[in-house]
C-alpha cells in the first residue's frame, strides 16, 4: 500500500503538470495557427479535418511539453508545500529527503517511460500525418482557389493571373505566369492565349501530381540583370504546379521515421560513408555524407535523450523547489529558470555541432542532460536536513 505522505505528494503534483502541459501544447500550436486558420478561411477545410490535424500536432509535441511542465510543476509544487510548511512538518515526523523526493521519481520515471514509448512509433506518425494533411489540402486548394482577374500566389516560386477562369477553377483564358528559379536570380514570363489545370493522379494517401498545360503563347527568360536572354514560341506547354515528388520529399524527412526505420537508414548511411572514406572521394563529398549520416544519427538519440531530460529536470527542480525557510525561496526559483535556460543553450549548441558534424551525436544529445544531473546533484547535497 502506498503511503499517505506519497500519495499526498503525488496528488499535489498531477494537477499543476496537467495544467502545465496543457498550457505548454497549446503554446506550441499557437505557432501553427495562423496556417491552420489560412486553410479553414481560404480552402474550406471540414472541422473534422481540422480537428485531426490539431491533435496530430499536438501529439507531435508531447516530448517538448512533458519536461517544460514536470520541471515547472515540481517547482510550483514544492515551493507551496514549503510556504505552508508542510515540508518543515514532514521533516518533523523524520522523513529524510530522498523519501520525499521519491514520488516525484516515480512519476517522472513513467512519463519519461512513457513519452520514449510514443517517441518510437506514434508521435512520428503523427508527424508524418499533420505534414502529408498539410500537403494534401494545399495542392488540392490549388484545384479551387485561382479567380478571374485576381492574382494567385500559392504555387511555390510563381504569380499566376488569368484574366479569365471558369467555375471550376480548372480552365484558363489569357494567363500570364512570372516565375523565378530556385536561387531567384532568374525570371521567366509566360503567356498564353488558354490553358488548364490538369490533375495527374490523388487518392486517400498520395498528394495529387498538378500541372499547367499551356496553349499558344512563349517564354521570355530573363537574366539577373534584367535583360531578355531567350524569347521560346510554343504551341504546348506544361508548366508543374506541384509535382507529386516534391510531396514524397517531405515525407521522407527523419522526423516522420520510426525508431526502427531510423535505425536502418543509419545502418545504410554509415556504410555510405564509410565506402566514401575508404574510395578517397572528394573531400567535400566525403563530408556531405557524413553530415547527413550525422545528421539522422542526431535525430535517433534526441528521442532518446528525452528520458534522462525529464529525470534530471525533476532532480534540478526538487533540489531548488524547496525552500530553507519561509520566504527563501525566490533566488531558488530564479536559480532553477537560469539553469533551464542554459541547459537548452547548451543543448541546442551541441546539437548543432554534431549536424555540423563537429561532434558525436550521442554525445550531443546526452552531454547536456549529464551536466544537468551534477547540478542537480550538487544542490540536492546543499538541502539542510540528512536523509
Amino acid at each position: 500500500m502506498i503511503k499517505v505522505t506519497t500519495r499526498y505528494l503525488a496528488s499535489n503534483f498531477i494537477p499543476p503538470f496537467v495544467l502545465g502541459f496543457v498550457f505548454f501544447v497549446a503554446f506550441l500550436i499557437t505557432f501553427y495557427m495562423f496556417r491552420i486558420i489560412g486553410l479553414i478561411v481560404n480552402k474550406g477545410v471540414e472541422l473534422s479535418t481540422i480537428a485531426s490535424m490539431v491533435t496530430n500536432l499536438s501529439v507531435s509535441f508531447f516530448p517538448l511539453a512533458v519536461p517544460l511542465a514536470i520541471f515547472f510543476a515540481t517547482i510550483y509544487t514544492l515551493n507551496k508545500l514549503s510556504e505552508d510548511s508542510e515540508i518543515i512538518a514532514m521533516r518533523s515526523f523524520g522523513i529524510t529527503k530522498f523519501k520525499i523526493y521519491m514520488p516525484f521519481l516515480v512519476i517522472s520515471l513513467i512519463l519519461a517511460l512513457t513519452v520514449n514509448s510514443l517517441y518510437s512509433v506514434f508521435i512520428p506518425k503523427a508527424n508524418a500525418a499533420f505534414k502529408n494533411t498539410i500537403v494534401k489540402l494545399t495542392s488540392a486548394g490549388m484545384l479551387s482557389s485561382i479567380k478571374s482577374g485576381q492574382f494567385f500566389t500559392d504555387i511555390p516560386n510563381a504569380t499566376l493571373f488569368a484574366e479569365s477562369v471558369t467555375n471550376d477553377g480548372n480552365n484558363f483564358k489569357i494567363v500570364f505566369l512570372h516565375v523565378l528559379d530556385k536561387n531567384k536570380t532568374e525570371q521567366k514570363i509566360i503567356f498564353a492565349k488558354s490553358g488548364s489545370l490538369i490533375k495527374l493522379y490523388a487518392d486517400q494517401w498520395h498528394a495529387p501530381s498538378l500541372r499547367l498545360h499551356l496553349n499558344d503563347g512563349n517564354i521570355i527568360k530573363i537574366n539577373e540583370s534584367g535583360v531578355e536572354v531567350e524569347k521560346i514560341l510554343f504551341k504546348e506547354y506544361d508548366f508543374p504546379v506541384f509535382n507529386s515528388d516534391y510531396a514524397t520529399s517531405l515525407m521522407e524527412k527523419d522526423s516522420m521515421k520510426t525508431n526502427g526505420e531510423l535505425v536502418k537508414i543509419i545502418e545504410q548511411k554509415r556504410e555510405i560513408f564509410l565506402a566514401a572514406k575508404k574510395l578517397k572521394v572528394s573531400a567535400e563529398e566525403t563530408l556531405n555524407k557524413k553530415l547527413t549520416y550525422y545528421r539522422t544519427e542526431v535525430e535517433l538519440y534526441s528521442r532518446y535523450a528525452v528520458f534522462p531530460q525529464i529525470i534530471f529536470f525533476v532532480f534540478v527542480a526538487f533540489s531548488l523547489g524547496i525552500k530553507r525557510q519561509r520566504g527563501s525561496g525566490t533566488n531558488n526559483t530564479v536559480r532553477a529558470l537560469v539553469i533551464l535556460l542554459g541547459y537548452y543553450i547548451i543543448y541546442f549548441f551541441m546539437i548543432s555541432l554534431a549536424q555540423g558534424g563537429k561532434l558525436d551525436p550521442e554525445i550531443a544529445n546526452y552531454g547536456a542532460s549529464f551536466i544537468l544531473f551534477f547540478v542537480g546533484l550538487y544542490y540536492y547535497i546543499k538541502l539542510d536536513w540528512a536523509g
